[in-house]
């Protein structure tokens, strides 16, 4: 029962490492995409509003990278949680008979990360708040691209793409 304990904690870290490196693929390549659309400087009319492409498509990044954090945190990472403290639980009652019991434990024990934030605050960060972190970091990168991207630009330009490339087309 213990070995099969150890194994479904197993299978759900797995599959949360498995999520965290598809989100961080979309995260490659929204900025990726952006640069390209940045390149470029293709705007898009949204509503009567010239939108740069590159910040649409890292905010559709972000939507996406949200929704990897949704399927992380709150589906897997709770079946996760659920299943350690079920090793915590067998433990405990292993421990009467085999006192070395205590791998699930160990981890935990040993999981606590002290973080320093801005060189003067500094919190012991455990494995729900490292899986914020990383969500946060990756959503804050994103979002703060697009703003400065879209602001950073002639986001009203007279002209679209096509038009830029005949007039280049026509000055040869």
């Amino acid at each position: 029962m213990w070995k099969k304990t150890i194994e479904v904690q197993q299978h759900f870290n797995d599959i949360e490492w498995r999520i965290r490196g598809l989100a961080m693929t979309v995260l490659t390549f929204a900025f990726g995409a952006a640069a390209v659309a940045a390149k470029d400087s293709t705007v898009v009319k949204v509503f009567g509003h010239s939108i740069q492409l590159s910040s649409i498509v890292l905010f559709l990044g972000f939507v996406l990278w949200m929704s990897f954090y949704f399927v992380d945190k709150v589906w897997y990472h709770r079946l996760l949680t659920g299943a350690v403290q079920h090793g915590l639980d067998l433990e405990q009652q292993l421990r009467i008979h085999l006192p070395q019991a205590g791998l699930t434990g160990q981890i935990g024990k040993s999981s606590p990360q002290e973080v320093r934030f801005f060189f003067a605050w500094k919190k012991e960060v455990h494995s729900t708040g490292k899986l914020r972190l990383f969500y946060t970091i990756g959503g804050a990168a994103l979002l703060i691209a697009a703003i400065a991207l879209q602001l950073g630009s002639d986001s009203h330009p007279s002209h679209t793409r096509a038009e830029t490339t005949t007039s280049m087309v026509r000055q040869s």
